[in-house]
């Protein structure tokens, strides 16, 4: 899994409601096609099941705790990312200015 590339996807998700819509949406597929991500990591991510960038970063965790058990890359070091990146507070919609 391309740990710039999916730090910068989930990055951008929590900070734009406009990419995190279409990330949750009917564009995910597009969303991911110009991520940096190669054929097989857009085909799991468009699998994972997800209505909230929450359950959307948590899919990418399991996505990436079955990939380690299968020996496929240095999945720990992102993980540790990603948690980060789930525990991010987002402010009160209003909060922010448009």
């Amino acid at each position: 899994m391309g740990e710039t590339a999916i730090q910068k996807l989930v990055c951008q998700a929590v900070v734009s409601d406009h990419y995190r819509i279409r990330l949750l949406g009917s564009e995910r597929a597009e969303v991911l096609r110009t991520s940096g991500l190669d054929e097989k990591e857009q085909e799991a991510l468009l699998a994972i099941p997800a209505r909230t960038i929450e359950e959307f970063a948590a899919g990418v965790e399991r996505m990436a705790r079955q990939w380690k058990r299968a020996g496929m890359g240095s999945i720990a070091r992102e993980t540790a990312v990603m948690r980060g990146l789930i525990e991010v507070e987002l402010p009160p919609r209003n909060a922010c200015p448009r």
